[in-house]
């Protein structure tokens, strides 16, 4: 193994890691590109190892030997099985390839650092990552003080989202998991190093704190207390002074970011009028259970309840691997408004329980409980000495992890991927080289995995995976322009959208691709096209109903008004809360003159969006099928007016065309 260089395991960790910088790419989210640009580098180093598979054969049988890898494999072929009972088996096609995507950035880097010098590698990484970490908070700390006194103090918190990480919860899970290589290259530098990683750190924690993301405080706390046990562990027998100094390095830091972040949030908060979501430190962490996009106090509590719910009524098989998107429907259609889905239950433990049943969700708990029990086996042995802090470094940047995982959704965001699977790789690669085994042992091993295809089914996932990532970075580029026609008169034209692949056939909202795709054919009278499209794949999502919603107008677009209402009020009174189905339905039940329809859809729509313009649509119908003198009408109108005063203009109009004389 000594034959590989070291400088091919450097250069494997730069390509990993720069998926940190990488934006969107045209795309209408960053994690396309990013994907398909891991899944690469996936093929690429594994086809390095494969093509070296004399230099590597040992470390392929004792990383497989591991149970932390027995267990992680299980969990994948479990997901892949899912897809023969998923609900929609295209989207979990889509969601297996990240998953196969993030199992062989763990695995390839497992076998390069088999047996390897993991003090030189875990400081070169440790360096590479507080490089990574100083120049993201730095260019965070420019962006907040250039705005600092130009937008409220929400505004800017919610811009911190960076162009390669979609949103600033996820960028605020990315800052604090490279806290623990930091904290690895101070320990292990001399005072140059130390002094650029102190600043590192500190510049660090104050983005995470700027950041203001309760999860990432949850975090914080636990990996101090993985950090303060590691110290004593490492530390005792070099004294006092050594785990004084060993927590200084962390505690101070944190002391000081933590008062610099609260005296220029405070300051932020005085320039901007009126309350906001976002406050201090401490009034974010009494918030931890709240949900400020919602105005609910509880909502991530209602979120788990569904899952939990969801899992007991289908205990050994769930709805499929990255299918709760289309399980939250169940729940959601009459308590949110239009299209707006709970794509993740902000936990990603019970969504694999109700994605995978209990056998899955177990098997995905397993994981991070052996990276627990690793750690434990390598602190209680002696002869593992060497390795107590690397190991305990590489438990904090999970445990990072698993509090992201139990609060939000890393799952499908390629940054935290990345640096889930680099953490693991470089927890469960030195155990497995310790551990004694005989190698003609390890070569039977290598023998059963490896022969019989056991390569060629490698290689299908990870061409499988590019081919995938691929799909969806070229539809998410397209989505980026289409999501701005939804519900509105398609503005594309049919050149420039038919490039839409097949795969995947639900948007990054979950919309169903097919049925917005038809709108364009629609648009420009290529019936037969459309109508093609809407029965193409009726259950990408059959639960939003959208599908009906499309082909209600395809029947009107062809004269069919009896069809058309139809479709209408089959998306409407299944999707109740969806205004665009509303505003459809009124008007195609006006052209069939059916009055009692209007009257059965307004009744409905308002006991969930009591609002003007509900009731103005409503009434205009009455008066193009009543007339304008219908008492009731009149009545309804004197109410709208009591209820809405703002709307009054609008609605004395009205009023006016409602007489008796």
């Amino acid at each position: 193994m000594q034959k590989v260089k070291n400088w091919v395991h450097l250069v494997c960790l730069i390509l990993y890691l720069a998926v940190h910088f990488l934006p969107e790419v045209g795309g209408a989210d960053p994690m396309g590109f990013q994907w398909l640009y891991v899944s690469a580098m996936d093929l690429l180093i594994a086809g390095y190892i494969l093509f070296n598979y004399s230099l590597f054969k040992e470390a392929i049988a004792g990383i497989f030997k591991s149970q932390f890898v027995v267990v992680y494999s299980l969990y994948l072929i479990w997901a892949i099985a899912s897809y023969f009972y998923a609900l929609n088996p295209t989207e979990t096609l889509v969601c297996l390839a990240r998953l196969v995507s993030t199992f062989f950035i763990f695995i390839n880097l497992s076998v390069l650092f088999y047996k390897k010098d993991m003090f030189v590698l875990f400081k070169q990484l440790a360096f590479l990552i507080t490089l990574v970490a100083f120049t993201d908070a730095l260019f965070l700390s420019i962006e907040f003080f250039w705005q600092l006194g130009q937008k409220p103090f929400d505004n800017i918190v919610l811009s911190l989202r960076s162009i390669a990480y979609g949103n600033k919860n996820i960028r605020a899970a990315s800052v604090l998991i490279n806290v623990p290589f930091i904290l690895y290259y101070i320990l292990q530098s001399k005072i140059a190093g130390k002094i650029f990683g102190i600043i590192s750190l500190c510049l660090t924690l104050f983005a995470l704190f700027i950041l203001n993301t309760r999860s990432t405080f949850v975090g914080l706390f636990l990996i101090f207390i993985i950090y303060t046990i590691g110290v004593f562990i490492v530390s005792k027998k070099e004294g006092r002074k050594s785990i004084f100094f060993n927590l200084a390095y962390f505690v101070l830091p944190i002391l000081f970011s933590f008062f610099v972040s609260n005296l220029v949030i405070k300051h932020a908060l005085t320039l901007q009028k009126g309350g906001g979501g976002y406050g201090t430190v401490a009034k974010r962490i009494v918030d931890i259970t709240n949900d400020v996009s919602s105005g609910n106090r509880n909502a991530r509590l209602e979120f788990w309840s569904t899952g939990i719910d969801y899992t007991r009524k289908h205990l050994f098989i769930g709805d499929g691997y990255g299918n709760w998107k289309l399980s939250s429907l169940f729940y959601e259609k009459e308590h949110t408004n239009d299209f707006v889905v709970r794509y993740h239950l902000h936990n990603d433990f019970i969504e694999n329980f109700a994605d995978l049943g209990v056998i899955g969700g177990v098997l995905y708990l397993g994981v991070f409980l052996f990276a627990f029990l690793f750690t434990l086996k390598i602190w209680r042995n002696k002869a593992y000495s060497k390795f107590h802090f690397a190991a305990t470094i590489a438990l904090m940047a999970i445990s990072c992890y698993f509090v992201d995982a139990a609060l939000n959704f890393p799952v499908e965001r390629t940054v935290m991927q990345v640096m889930f699977a680099i953490s693991a790789a470089f927890l469960v690669a030195p155990f497995s080289a310790l551990k004694k085994e005989a190698a003609e042992k390890n070569k039977r091993i290598f023998k059963t995995y490896f022969t019989n295809g056991g390569i060629a089914i490698l290689i299908l996932l990870l061409v499988g995976s590019i081919a995938l990532n691929a799909m969806v970075y070229k539809s998410l580029r397209l989505q980026k322009y289409m999501m701005a026609d939804l519900g509105t008169v398609p503005i594309m034209t049919i050149d420039q959208v038919k490039g839409l692949p097949s795969i995947p056939n639900l948007s990054f909202n979950t919309m169903p691709l097919p049925a917005m795709l038809a709108r364009y054919y629609l648009k420009y009278k290529k019936y037969d096209e459309a109508y093609r499209l809407l029965n193409s794949d009726k259950n990408a999502n059959p639960f939003l109903h959208y599908n009906d919603y499309v082909m209600a107008q395809y029947f009107a677009a062809k004269g069919n008004n009896d069809s058309a209402l139809m479709y209408a009020k089959k998306a409407f009174y299944n999707w109740p809360t969806a205004n665009v189905y509303y505003y459809q339905l009124i008007p195609m039940a006006v052209k069939v003159k059916d009055s009692i329809e209007i009257t059965k859809a307004f009744n409905t729509y308002i006991k969930f969006r009591n609002e003007p313009n509900a009731w103005n649509s409503y009434l205009n119908a009455r008066l193009e099928l009543l007339g304008t003198k219908d008492p009731f009408s009149i009545q309804l109108v004197d109410s709208a007016l009591k209820q809405f005063p703002s709307d009054s203009a609008r609605l004395t109009k009205l009023r006016s065309s409602l007489s008796f004389n």
